[in-house]
């Protein structure tokens, strides 16, 4: 019995971590490209770039695991079964709940695996992400400037110079657009503009030359315009303060004890997705067990189906506990509990068709 779990261990894991892994490829290779997309575009650094790419992928593949692990076990199991590898089984003794077992250990290991990455690892470089991107939003953009095009956050800062020096530490013909929170925008044209670090404020300064600073007033109807030979400007630099608040970049632990809406929401969602991954596979055991004409993907369909209704009624409820409907985080448990059931049900439901005949008989 130990060989045949070892077997069937290393099926289900070694199916499972292969489809994750296509499916990590399909899914996060669009998110990939947007942020060289923007590396490109001069918003990110090559450093900010791959630091991104890296602490984005224990977020999406505790999301991507539980799938992955469902159909792993299904096409695992569903190719015994073609060969006639479970029908021989169950002809020496095994029975459901015996497999039920066996599959039970290689599917426990990969749900604490989605909740490790879920409750821990995710949220922590999730953070990282967000405190990446919000320096790199209100870093120097001057370090990766090329002449002659417009480069920056266009929804904070946008800059323009015409030429600048080799050590791209002078800008000639400078064009600036900037605009922080709750303030009007701001327009400064200057015929040069050259970096320096000041030790007394522990601070990078560009110090504009020969220009005009135009600033638009709150009504945009109108604005001032002031003429300078020498103007200069705080940069942020790497070493900025950055306050994240974002509920998936709250430890777990904080989660907890918060009344807040949109905290509980991604509590509930975290621990779900480890939750999720146990019972999907009650449904994946009975719904591989196919005739051998039928073929290992006969079922998939109606199994990917199935996957997907659990998981987009998961979301929205997810979502209404964001927005504080009453009565969303019972529905998020009874949504747990029906697919418990069901998974139960397409298990065991001969033998529960046989217990109710039995009761029915004898109670005649």
């Amino acid at each position: 019995m130990i060989i045949l779990t070892r077997y069937i261990s290393r099926e289900v894991v070694v199916t499972s971590l292969a489809v994750t892994t296509v499916l990590l490829l399909m899914v996060a290779s669009s998110r990939f490209a947007y942020y060289l997309s923007r590396a490109v575009a001069g918003e990110l650094d090559a450093q900010a770039v791959i630091t991104v790419i890296l602490n984005l992928l224990p977020a999406y593949i505790s999301n991507l695991l539980p799938l992955g692990t469902f159909i792993g076990v299904l096409v695992a199991l569903a190719r015994m079964s073609v060969d006639n590898e479970i029908t021989i089984l169950f002809a020496n003794g095994v029975s459901q709940k015996r497999l039920l077992g066996i599959v039970f250990y290689p599917v426990a290991a990969l749900t604490m695996l989605v909740a490790l990455l879920s409750l821990v690892i995710a949220p922590h470089t999730s953070r990282v992400v967000e405190e990446v991107l919000i320096i790199q939003s209100h870093s120097n953009e001057f370090d990766s400037l090329q002449p002659g095009k417009f480069q920056g956050n266009g929804n904070r800062q946008a800059i323009y110079a015409e030429s600048l020096s080799e050590d791209k530490s002078h800008l000639y013909n400078v064009f600036v657009y900037s605009q922080s929170a709750n303030q009007p925008a701001v327009l400064i044209k200057a015929e040069a503009a050259t970096q320096y670090y000041d030790d007394q404020y522990a601070a990078k300064y560009l110090l504009l030359e020969n220009g005009t600073r135009t600033q638009m007033q709150a009504d945009k109807q109108s604005g001032s315009i002031t003429k300078f030979k020498q103007m200069g400007v705080r940069l942020h630099n790497s070493e900025m303060e950055v306050e994240v608040t974002q509920s998936f970049t709250i430890p777990t632990s904080e989660l907890l004890d918060s009344p807040k809406a949109s905290y509980r929401a991604q509590l509930y969602w975290r621990f779900s997705l480890p939750l999720m991954t146990l019972i999907v596979c009650l449904s994946a055991i009975a719904l591989s067990q196919v005739k051998p004409r039928q073929g290992r993907f006969a079922r998939l369909l109606p199994a990917l189906v199935m996957f997907l209704a659990y998981l987009s009624l998961l979301m929205r409820f997810r979502d209404q506990i964001s927005r504080g409907v009453e009565g969303a985080e019972l529905n998020v448990l009874l949504l747990h509990g029906v697919y418990v059931a069901l998974g139960v049900w397409l298990m065991f439901a001969a033998d529960i068709k046989r217990f109710i005949s039995a009761t029915e008989r004898s109670a005649g």
